[in-house]
């Protein structure tokens, strides 16, 4: 659980149970599973976004609490948590709402490791035809706390500083390909030099209310908490075009970055439509050890449409194109649009 401007966000992973960890009583007492209901339904009610249609929420709702009629002194947790997921799934989240089983661990079909492990080659130097452009992939961080901030910004500026000819890039593709989903925080910080305050990518409530996504000052005092100094590598450029490219893969927390460079004007995207997960999630902790992922934001740019299912790429892929040609196409076109990759005319 981790809060910052006000919204939390936890994007959609893959669970599996902690090795070695415990497994929770198949039963609790009627009394706790009351208390779990109760939190949920409360949360749900003045928190989340709104049911789909109100009639399949409401049976939803006497469903969940029709169970824990009757019962002498215990109930089955798979039955209690059953409903409650029938609950959740009335909500229009694009089923992004969910319940996360007390006792379990996040881990991911790809991470079985620590929590921080990060994929290879984050940074990569890209030749093109008018210069040298740096590609860098944020990778999805799976640790749901903002304890990962720390290992993650020392990492990212740990392999920047590793990266040979660095320092020659003129200008920047950020690959969301790896993005997943999972903790948004850890790479929005890392790319908070991208963002001016002319961003216009918004958080919407369920009643319509829009709030700013981005928060330049909010990032900058993240980043201090973690005491790394470093010069931030993205700061060179904070200005001129920015090329983004995106997967269907792209997911969750991996949109939300996405529609936060989207708030920039200068952005231009390239590669397949994303996942589909544009919705933003706040985790609350319930009686019995289990976590509610609860959807509470939809996502807009300005005045726009509120974002509903997959991201649209401006220039999307054509037929046959690997996802090395749509990296390719990309740090063309960002260095072709990009003055600092233009060569100095001599007089």
């Amino acid at each position: 659980m981790h809060r910052a401007f006000g919204i939390a966000v936890l994007a959609a992973m893959c669970f599996t149970p902690a090795v070695g960890a415990q497994a929770p009583a198949k039963t609790l007492s009627v009394s706790l599973a009351r208390d779990v209901a109760s939190k949920t339904v409360a949360l749900v009610e003045s928190r989340g976004l709104y049911p789909r249609q109100q009639a399949e929420y409401d049976r939803a709702r006497m469903a969940l609490l029709a169970i824990l009629e009757g019962q002498p002194s215990e109930i089955g947790r798979t039955a209690l948590y059953t409903r409650i997921t029938d609950l959740l799934a009335t909500l229009d989240t694009n089923g992004h709402s969910f319940l996360i089983p007390a006792r379990h661990e996040l881990t991911t079909l790809r991470t079985q490791s620590k929590a921080n492990d990060l994929p290879p080659a984050t940074f990569q130097v890209l030749q093109t035809s008018k210069g040298k452009v740096l590609r860098w992939t944020p990778p999805p961080v799976v640790n749901s706390s903002m304890t990962a901030l720390g290992p993650y910004l020392t990492r990212f500026h740990d392999e920047a500083a590793a990266t040979p000819d660095i320092a020659n890039a003129c200008a920047l593709v950020v690959d969301l390909s790896e993005q997943t989903g999972g903790n948004a925080w850890p790479p929005l910080v890392a790319m908070s030099p991208l963002f001016s305050g002319a961003n216009n990518a918004m958080w919407v409530d369920r009643d319509g209310k829009r709030t700013a996504l981005v928060n330049r000052a909010g990032l900058e005092e993240m980043r201090q908490r973690t005491g790394e100094g470093r010069a931030n590598p993205s700061s060179r450029f904070e200005k001129g075009p920015l090329a983004v490219v995106t997967d269907k893969r792209t997911s969750s927390a991996g949109e939300m970055l996405l529609i936060a460079l989207l708030g920039e004007a200068r952005v231009q995207t390239f590669g397949s439509t994303s996942s589909g997960m544009t919705t933003a999630n706040v985790t609350y902790p319930l009686p019995d050890g289990s976590t509610l992922v609860l959807t509470q934001s939809r996502y807009a740019i300005g005045d726009g449409p509120v974002i509903r299912g997959g991201i649209d790429p401006m220039r999307q892929i054509h037929p046959g194109e690997s996802s090395v040609d749509r990296v390719a196409n990309a740090a063309e076109w960002v260095a072709a649009n990009s003055v600092r990759c233009r060569p100095i005319e001599y007089k």
